[in-house]
């Protein structure tokens, strides 16, 4: 009983599914199929391949909504410009972010930032070589399935699956959109402009490496401890 009540609290938040440029019809069929029996409805492509034709919509399944409502986009950044905390998905480690969180801990991250944020995003790279370096510098953090192999790997429908399935417990969609947490600025992007701001023409801000790192674990933080932030930035100022 105590879970049931714990979703009321999440009601605000819309958890966004993002397939960056994939090329198998099947692939999205089955990812919308897995987002739609998860209890989510929001899929955002980027260049994708036909996704409406008959292969796609045979692998959907009584999901044809998904598909036909998805949000079709040029661009990772397009698709993530009204998107407060955005995920990575990735098989392996990159240079470009110090952490690489397994996929577990997800649904722990967003139930602490669940009055911070309006929206997540969960971005998927493409079926052969996964997101670029890039595109993942526009996300918050990095995460990944752990497997006991390397090889085979988990298809693009199977770890969409797996986030949807992991991130179902928290049950975000029951969502009231006309509650004051809907329009209001999410507390999480207030934090991070206000970090940035503070940090502004600083040693630490002409030193990329530093600077990345220092918002990367604060996109870790929870709602507890972003309050506690700001309120020390704020003093500082006002010192």
């Amino acid at each position: 009983m105590g879970t049931f009540f714990c979703f009321a609290t999440f009601a605000h938040m819309n958890i966004h599914f993002v397939l960056v440029e994939p090329a198998v019809p099947e692939n999205v069929g089955a990812a919308a199929r897995a987002i739609k029996t998860m209890g989510f409805d929001s899929l955002r492509l980027i260049n994708p391949c036909d996704f409406l034709e008959g292969k796609a919509k045979w692998l959907a399944h009584a999901s044809g909504e998904v598909l036909n409502n998805a949000g079709v986009f040029t661009s990772l950044a397009q698709a993530l410009s009204d998107v407060d905390f955005v995920i990575a998905t990735s098989a392996k480690t990159r240079s470009v972010r110090g952490d690489h969180h397994p996929a577990e801990m997800l649904p722990e991250l967003l139930r602490q930032k669940a009055l911070g944020i309006h929206s997540a995003a969960i971005v998927f790279g493409r079926e052969e070589s996964g997101l670029t370096n890039a595109e993942i510098g526009l996300c918050h953090i990095t995460t990944y399935i752990p497997m006991a192999t390397v090889y085979p790997s988990l298809n693009l429908g199977q770890a969409v699956m797996l986030y949807a399935y992991l991130l179902s417990k928290l049950n975000f969609q029951n969502k009231n959109p006309n509650s004051e947490s809907s329009v209001s600025k999410p507390k999480f992007k207030a934090m991070l402009e206000q970090a940035e701001d503070f940090l502004k023409d600083t040693k630490i801000s002409r030193n990329p490496n530093i600077y990345k790192r220092i918002f990367e674990r604060l996109s870790l933080l929870g709602d507890n401890d972003i309050n506690l932030l700001m309120s020390v930035l704020s003093a500082i100022d006002e010192k």
